[in-house]
């Protein structure tokens, strides 16, 4: 990745973060020093999870996300 991509990642993690403000799975606030981001099947930014949020999801739903090209990154 250059600086430029490297940027846009960055405020498109930190947009998420801002627009969601807590974790849709345990209510805990979201850091985006922290966070676990899941990227598109382009490796876009497109959702952000706490990582207790992230540890709760099941396998079976890592497999279904896995699937449909979704990955999960550390911030």
């Amino acid at each position: 990745m250059n600086d430029l991509e490297e940027i846009l990642r960055a405020e498109m993690v930190k947009y998420l973060v801002q627009t969601a403000i807590f974790c849709p799975g345990t209510g805990e606030l979201l850091d985006t020093r922290a966070c676990v981001v899941l990227n598109d099947a382009d490796g876009d930014p497109v959702a952000v999870l706490s990582p207790v949020g992230w540890a709760n999801v099941t396998p079976a739903n890592r497999e279904l996300l896995a699937e449909r090209g979704v990955t999960a990154s550390d911030r």
